[in-house]
């Protein structure tokens, strides 16, 4: 295994466990916390269900249908739509420069390369009736039948070294009602719904697979003995923005292994250069600020 695929698979392990040290991370030679890598874009493929085929199963997804009164409709028109989506989430995640094409040996940088794709199970929306029940001015209670849809994409990306070994796999179920419980008047409402998810759920992801990594350079202004501002090393050239919150870990050492002990919060309130911006201490400023003075070795990643 080439000695870049090693540091990469080295750095995605670090994130997921979320217990190694910045100390271990900065004694790889040539190794960045924060580097940005390469990522090279597969193909992602849409595999709408066999719909000739009976089943038992599909029997059984009538039969279903029929009780719930709540009947479904795939959507393989939306396929590129999705695969869009996901493409811009991954250009939105901080650690990734987005290549939509295949590495090529010859021209590219396999130094912190990697390679992604992917597999579209299902775009699909499922109707039902629903009778509400309205008093009008004459004191009648009228009832009124209304179909409502909602809306759920299922798709998988596989994250890969160049050699083709998979480093990480996720499958994302992203649904139009995400953030409420909410059905919605047209197929073609719900569907637009779920898609503007796509995206954000993306980057969100891998965001917490590869994080950014902060120092404190400069403490700000404290108050009753916690910590209320301090300085960290990013800025605008690690895709930092304004409200982005950083969570504050103290590190020890038990036995010759690493812990991680939560401290609180930080948000970026200002960003003053391309690698400095100014935060707010939102949680735990009076640990944080012993932690500071007493010169303890701090974790800080950021979070959304």
């Amino acid at each position: 295994m080439k000695r870049n695929t090693i540091i990469a698979f080295a750095l995605l392990a670090s994130a997921l466990l979320t217990s190694v040290s910045l100390k271990a991370q900065e004694q790889e030679e040539g190794f960045d916390r924060n580097h940005v890598f390469d990522l090279y874009v597969g193909d992602i493929y849409y595999t709408p269900k066999n719909k000739d085929v009976k089943t038992s199963s599909k029997v059984l997804d009538v039969i279903a249908s029929v009780a719930t009164k709540e009947f479904s409709e795939d959507h393989d028109g939306y396929a590129d739509a999705v695969s869009a989506e996901i493409v811009k989430g991954l250009t939105r995640a901080f650690r990734f420069k987005v290549i939509d094409r295949s590495f090529n040996p010859d021209a590219d940088n396999p130094e912190y390369a990697l390679t992604i794709d992917g597999n579209i199970a299902s775009i699909n929306t499922t109707a039902k009736m629903i009778t509400e029940e309205h008093k009008g001015k004459d004191g009648k209670v009228k009832k009124t039948t209304s179909q409502v849809y909602r809306a759920i994409i299922l798709f998988t990306l596989s994250l890969k070294d160049l050699n083709g070994t998979i480093i990480n796999s996720n499958t994302f179920s992203i649904e139009s009602n995400e953030y409420s419980s909410s059905w919605f008047a047209t197929r073609q409402s719900a569907l637009d719904k779920a898609l503007s998810y796509i995206s954000n759920s993306v980057a969100r992801y891998y965001d917490e697979v590869y994080p950014l990594y902060a120092d404190i350079i400069e403490v700000g202004a404290d108050r009753n003995n916690k910590q209320k501002e301090v300085y960290i090393d990013l800025g605008s050239s690690h895709g930092v923005y304004v409200d982005l919150t950083f969570g504050v870990y103290q590190l020890t050492h038990v036995n010759g292994r690493e812990s991680k002990h939560y401290l609180g919060r930080i948000r970026v309130k200002e960003i003053q250069g391309t690698d400095v911006s100014y935060c707010k201490v939102v949680s735990g400023g009076k640990d944080i600020k012993k932690c500071i003075d007493n010169g303890e070795e701090l974790l800080i990643i950021s979070r959304h």
